[in-house]
């Protein structure tokens, strides 16, 4: 089996820069468009759309409806039909993002990725998480190319708010514990090929990005501040933790976040990161991790004001029932609990949860 690594054609990051965007766009075609949800449409689309118009582009949007799933892009398909676009820009979040790369790798034409905020690592691969129409977990999409430029405006992300960071952070620090593990069980990357010694590295950097800079991160976001602190934990976030992830493999962390899609809660109004720094945990504590490393990421998510206990889930840690829904939608095939450098159960996922709860109750109360 070869070694695999890749990555968007190009990446670009700074603040300001859909202002100086036109350029790249038009190395793709004049006929451009935008996809993007009517909030972000009304905060940044419309004036994005004037200010490409204004250097020369014919640009056309649509709205999406909120779901990546396979009803939402073919309607989205059908409606590009209509237009004579030759790239299309995914301005937005991760779900924006995830339809709009399935959308170019169905009609064969360029993607252009803008996320407006940093809070997940979905602009830079080749990978969609699509979901059924009732936000169910369905499978992961992959296509024959990463997308072709990722434009991120700093700016923008600084007035993004606080909590969409955060929940970045917490994704991009199960990058490394992931990549780690795929690594030790000589297991297969997102692409089904073997990690290269460069994908651990970025994942492995990754974190150490986050925890030297995070907090200060933060900080600076709350005060709408672009500081050299702000940047690198933007770029951890997005770009290392989107190579990290892709060609460095996911593991039990992002197996047991695709099982909370099995229950109804509060758990469905916590961002995808939010969900990760708890299946993070549960991850370190399935490995049987040294308690100073477990400590070491409850220290920061703590601080962030991010969940670590079944509480923070919406959950009772004495309810098996729901526990075990989670644990099985976990186990479904195709996912990556397989990574886990022994087969996993439905019973010891339930009682690492547990485990973790009881931990956090004994050191965090």
């Amino acid at each position: 089996m070869e070694k695999l690594f890749v990555s968007p054609s190009k990446y670009v990051q700074g603040r300001d820069l859909l202002r100086r965007s036109g350029p790249y766009i038009q190395t793709f075609g004049n006929n451009a468009l935008i996809l993007t949800d009517e909030f972000v449409w009304t905060l940044v689309g419309e004036s994005y759309d004037q200010q490409l118009t204004s250097e020369g582009l014919k640009v056309a949007h649509i709205i999406f409806n909120g779901e990546s799933s396979e009803k939402e892009i073919q309607r989205i398909i059908n409606e590009m039909t209509e237009t004579s676009s030759e790239v299309l820009l995914a301005l937005g979040g991760g779900k924006v993002i995830d339809a709009g790369k399935a959308i170019a790798d169905q009609l064969n034409i360029p993607i252009v990725v803008i996320p407006t905020t940093a809070s997940t690592d979905a602009p830079t691969s080749s990978v969609s998480v699509l979901y059924e129409d009732d936000g169910r977990f369905k499978t992961y999409a992959l296509y024959q190319k990463n997308p072709d430029l990722v434009l991120v405006d700093t700016e923008i992300i600084v007035n993004a708010p606080v909590r969409t960071l955060i929940a970045g952070i917490a994704d991009g620090l199960a990058t490394g514990v992931e990549a780690r593990s795929v690594w030790k069980n000589h297991g297969v990357n997102v692409l089904g090929q073997k990690p290269t010694f460069t994908a651990l590295a970025i994942a492995e950097r990754c974190e150490d990005v986050l925890f030297t800079y995070g907090l200060q991160a933060v900080e600076d976001n709350r005060k709408r501040r672009v500081t050299d602190a702000f940047e690198a934990v933007v770029e951890a976030n997005i770009l290392m933790s989107g190579l990290g992830f892709e060609s460095g493999g996911l593991s039990a962390a992002h197996a047991l976040h695709n099982g909370f899609s099995a229950i109804k809660g509060k758990v469905n109004l916590l961002m995808h990161g939010e969900k990760v720094a708890f299946t993070t945990l549960v991850q370190l504590v399935l490995e049987e991790q040294p308690t100073e490393m477990l400590t070491r990421y409850i220290d920061l998510f703590s601080e962030l004001g991010l969940p670590i206990n079944c509480r923070g889930m919406g959950l009772d840690f004495k309810d098996e029932k729901q526990l075990g829904l989670i644990a099985e939608q976990s186990l479904s095939d195709g996912d990556y609990l397989k990574q886990q450098p022994r087969v996993v159960t439905k019973r010891e996922i339930v009682r690492a949860i547990q485990a973790l709860d009881v931990f956090v109750e004994n050191n965090y109360a």
